[in-house]
């Protein structure tokens, strides 16, 4: 099939569609060395017009299909087959406010939130109402002092706009990966989160990576996925869905449901040698894949960084991906590249990833 992934970072989607045999001409914000590589055509895209690009691709390449990455899944596209949740479900389950409300008159554990501080216990995290990979999220006081502030935006104004408030709630942060079709959805990966990871560069809470499987009870692992299941299929979506948790003392609480291909989609094929984009391609034909045993662990963390860099260099390493091609610049916190590992558990994973994050810093920074 030739289809046209195109996203403000698409490399994770395109290449895993690469790999299951499909013609895939990429279109994302950074053409990193990594995604030019495994995709047949790899064009650029502007954040400003990027939707006007995407149909100009449309246009030019002709694809099967459009899959819509991170970015770009509210969007409308007509005349060719699109790949992903419906633009107005996608725009419903990212708005977080809308979404709590949805779980909690559905019965499901989930953190207090509001649109204010009132009512709720401190210490507080505000957060975007939309939004992914923790971009804006800090922690506020009882006093109103920002304790963690990653985006300069913001203020300490009690009641801000487009912004939700969540009493902290102390727990692991962890994900499941399901694929649904209309009819049924099956969980095919149980994920531990990565959240300001300081040896990866990451500030406050942003998403640092995951580890497959999160090592877990059976009891525990079986009760998120039967949640994620049902909340998926409640929510009427397709394909591949992400639903986050965070795992406390008192089990499971959902966090957020992503619309969308995860970040996690790396670490989960890697453990499972399972394909992620032909299980979610499958899915709109209504099949299920039959659920995947991790064969090993596996983990994935994104590097910031620390400075503005200019890249002068292609990075070499089987487990350094998201590669800056030479001549980009980097700002200071922003994603710089990412490291892979695998191996018998958890403990020997965070190894790696630690020292191969590390020696990847080195490299950038010179």
């Amino acid at each position: 099939m030739r289809l046209l992934v195109a996203g403000y970072s698409v490399r994770h989607i395109a290449c895993s569609a690469a790999r299951a045999g499909h013609d895939v001409i990429a279109a994302d914000c950074f053409c990193d060395v990594d995604l030019e590589r495994c995709v047949s055509t790899c064009v650029k895209l502007e954040k400003e017009s990027a939707e006007s690009t995407v149909r100009n691709y449309i246009r030019i390449f002709s694809p099967d299909a459009v899959v819509l990455g991170p970015g770009l899944e509210e969007m409308r596209l007509s005349g060719v087959r699109t790949l992903n949740n419906p633009p107005e479900k996608a725009a419903q389950v990212a708005d977080k406010l809308q979404l709590y409300e949805w779980l909690q008159s559905k019965g499901y554990p989930t953190i207090p939130t509001g649109t204010s501080s009132l009512g709720l216990r401190p210490p507080l995290v505000v957060k975007p109402r939309k939004g992914a990979g923790g971009v804006g999220a800090r922690v506020l006081e009882p006093r109103g002092i920002i304790t963690k502030d990653i985006d300069e935006n913001f203020t300490e104004d009690p009641v801000e706009k487009d912004v939700i408030y969540q009493e902290y709630t102390e727990g692991l942060p962890s994900s499941v990966s399901v694929i649904c079709n209309s009819s049924e959805a099956k969980a095919i990966a149980i994920n531990e989160q990565l959240i300001g990871c300081t040896w990866a560069r990451a500030e406050g809470f942003r998403y640092s990576g995951n580890i497959t499987p999160l090592e877990a009870s059976r009891s525990v692992k079986a009760e998120m996925a039967g949640m994620a299941e049902s909340i998926v299929m409640g929510l009427g979506l397709l394909g591949s869905n992400g639903v986050d948790f965070m795992l406390t003392k008192e089990g499971p609480v959902v966090v957020e449901v992503n619309p969308r291909f995860q970040g996690s989609m790396d670490a989960v094929e890697l453990s499972t040698d399972a394909n992620v984009f032909e299980a979610h391609l499958r899915s709109f034909a209504g099949l299920l894949p039959q659920e995947p045993v991790p064969k090993r662990s596996a983990g994935r963390t994104v590097i910031y960084a620390g400075q503005d860099l200019l890249i002068e260099g292609i990075a070499s390493g089987r487990w350094i991906t998201d590669i800056p091609r030479p001549g980009s610049v980097v700002p200071k916190g922003e994603p710089l590249a990412s490291v892979v590992a695998v191996g018998d558990n958890r403990e020997e994973v965070v190894k790696l990833l630690k020292e191969r994050a590390a020696q990847a810093l080195r490299w950038f920074q010179g």
